[in-house]
């Protein structure tokens, strides 16, 4: 079982760790009733103050429209025409001086707070929307392309993807000098035929796409994703549902360095919300099974999984970076939803 000398430099350590979570809910908390409002320049000066108080960065709202509109996916591909017995095309207008969500999970500090960026347009945008029913299924909005940029960048030589939407990053990917090919993985037959017929005939780049229709846990193996430069996981929705799917590919335990995977961040994060107020109950002596037993649903089994995990483990700490270096550790974070 892993152990922890009680000294004066872990005693703060702990407890910013766990200031920092309240932190967060706080912040959550205060600036949530301004989502998807219209600042007034009062409003925004109200945000922006409140930005300040919990030191999130910040260099004015105001998002520069042309992130989205130079796009070249949003330049070049229109999903007006798009028409099928499940998905149907929508227009939806972003008013503005609205405030939205423009990117996912930004860890700040050493510890756990963490922000999602956010800001507004100064005019409308119209934001092409595909729909299953009332559902929005896909589009391509700023926060869905500002979240693959690192993926994006990173594409090279012979690239795969496992999962394809809408085709943005395929498209993305053929548009670079330095990516020879792109393949995809898709398990739904319906998407596959929808990209073909609607939104692939669209692609200005004649370089060779290939999609194989099948399911990612099966291609998920080191044979096949050697075959590729580079490897961006991406066939879930959020880090919300994102969670049980990467925990699964984590059970694989393909650990390689050119995978990547969609808002991992923000999945892990959640991981370390019960990390850490596990740490502080062992390192204050008390009963792990009554802090795995406060826990709900999913969180137990996650709760389950970092005590089976950290019961493995002999090494004593001793001072904050080897505390952090467990909370913040990715190998030791996909180690724990590997088990």
């Amino acid at each position: 079982m892993i152990r922890f000398e009680r000294n004066t430099e872990l005693d703060i350590a702990m407890k910013n760790l766990i200031r920092s979570m309240v932190d967060v809910s706080d912040y959550i908390t205060t600036i949530s009733h301004y989502m998807g409002m219209k600042l007034t320049r009062q409003k925004e000066k109200d945000l922006i103050e409140i930005l300040r108080k919990y030191n999130v960065p910040q260099e004015g709202l105001k998002y520069d429209l042309k992130v989205l509109t130079e796009n070249p996916y949003f330049k070049d591909v229109k999903l007006d025409s798009v028409d099928s017995e499940t998905v149907n095309y929508e227009k939806a207008t972003i008013k503005k001086r609205t405030l939205i969500s423009t990117n996912f999970h930004q860890l700040m500090g050493k510890y756990l707070f963490h922000h999602h960026p956010i800001g507004y347009f100064e005019a409308d945008i119209d934001l092409p929307v595909l729909k299953e029913g009332k559902k929005i299924w896909m589009s391509p909005a700023i926060s869905e392309l500002e979240s693959m940029g690192e993926g994006t960048e990173k594409g090279h030589g012979k690239c795969l993807t496992i999962g394809l939407g809408i085709g943005v990053l395929p498209y993305l990917w053929l548009l670079k000098d330095e990516v020879e090919s792109v393949t995809v993985v898709e398990i739904n037959q319906d998407v596959i035929d929808l990209f073909e017929k609607y939104i692939r005939p669209q692609f200005r780049t004649a370089k060779k796409l290939e999609i194989i229709h099948g399911d990612a846990f099966d291609y998920y193996n080191e044979d096949f994703l050697n075959q590729f430069d580079y490897v961006y996981v991406d066939f879930w929705e959020s880090s919300g549902d994102g969670l049980g799917l990467y925990t699964r590919l984590m059970k694989k335990k393909r650990d390689l360095p050119h995978v990547d995977f969609w808002v991992e961040d923000s999945m892990l994060h959640n991981v370390k919300y019960i990390i850490a107020p596990y740490l502080y109950a062992v390192y204050e002596g008390r009963c792990v099974t009554d802090f795995i037993s406060s826990t709900d649903g999913d969180l137990k089994e996650l709760a389950t999984k970092v005590n089976r995990y950290f019961k493995t483990r002999n090494d004593v700490v001793r001072t904050e970076d080897e505390l952090l270096s467990i909370i913040h550790g990715k190998d030791v974070l996909r180690e724990i939803l590997a088990q």
